[in-house]
């Protein structure tokens, strides 16, 4: 605890930050279920984006639940952010569009369509935001699938209309657009299945743990997308990185620190008896800037 507070009066002693901002940039997230799940399932993966934003950008979660890239580029404009800038998107859609066309013609969309309307998506996103971000549709663990999504609902022995097949064909395309239109592209098909690979030999598919039906990411899916994401913002957008305060491991307070975005407003140690009245009004142009502490 004593060293808590002597952190506390160190970093009163050096001063408040150098500057802030008045407003927030976004980070749009575009996508099917396995976006709109990131922000309501335990460990989401755009809930940990939104913690390691917090502060600095608005995470907006644009997952639509079933949507396919044909509905999704009907109503893109309906779902792109309001505010003045978006400084990092991300783009996932293919694991409707990849349902088979005869058991499941309602979401199906054949891959030369995708690859168009794929395509429109992120040339559309990309006039608003220089860096995107394209994923790969994960793979289907079949057997998970079948006994957790398919069979309740259709019963034993119904056919699957997702197959782990159709699945990398859409991925290959999604890889080929992000490259087409100059994307950061994570390929989740390869790298689920990498994460966790079967014995040599073996028949078994231990990657199926990171879905909860074959389909959907569970919450040990969730952390290795937001793991591989953060790496490739890391590597393409390394601006973007929040690097947490040395003392508390914390990306929301004064001791962090990220190379493109301010954080909104001032931290509440920049903020004095003497320059309470004034420091809201220029942006923080008024104080000095923070001596590194040792």
């Amino acid at each position: 605890v004593s060293r808590g507070w002597a952190w506390i009066a160190r970093m009163a002693a050096a001063g408040p930050p150098a500057v802030f901002a008045f407003s927030r940039p976004a980070v749009l997230l575009l996508g099917d279920s396995i976006t709109q799940e990131g922000s309501t399932a335990v460990g989401g993966w755009a809930s940990a984006l939104a913690g390691h934003f917090s502060r600095r950008a608005d995470v907006l979660n644009r997952g639509l639940s079933g949507y396919n890239t044909r509905w999704a580029s009907n109503v893109l404009d309906r779902c792109l952010a309001p505010h003045e800038s978006t400084v990092l998107a991300t783009v996932w859609y293919g694991a409707n569009d990849a349902a088979d066309a005869t058991l499941n013609p309602r979401q199906h969309v054949p891959l030369d369509e995708y690859r168009k309307h794929l395509t429109n998506i992120v040339r559309r996103v990309r006039q608003r935001c220089d860096h995107v971000v394209v994923f790969s549709p994960p793979p289907i663990h079949e057997a998970s699938y079948r006994a957790i999504f398919i069979e309740p609902r259709q019963g034993i022995g119904a056919p699957l209309d997702r197959s782990l097949e159709a699945s990398r064909r859409y991925a290959d395309v999604a890889g080929e657009v992000a490259a087409a239109t100059s994307c950061a592209f994570i390929d989740l098909w390869a790298k689920v299945q990498a994460a966790a690979p079967a014995a040599e030999g073996s028949s078994d598919q231990p990657w199926g743990r990171f879905f909860y039906d074959g389909l959907h990411l569970s919450e040990e899916g969730n952390k290795l997308v937001f793991r591989e994401l953060l790496a490739l913002v890391g590597e393409r957008f390394p601006d973007l990185v929040v690097e947490p305060c040395c003392h508390t491991g914390k990306r929301d307070n004064s001791g962090s620190s990220c190379a493109a975005l301010r954080p909104h407003l001032p931290f509440h140690d920049a903020i004095s008896l003497e320059n309470q009245g004034t420091i809201f009004g220029d942006g923080g142009a008024s104080c000095p800037k923070r001596q590194k502490v040792a």
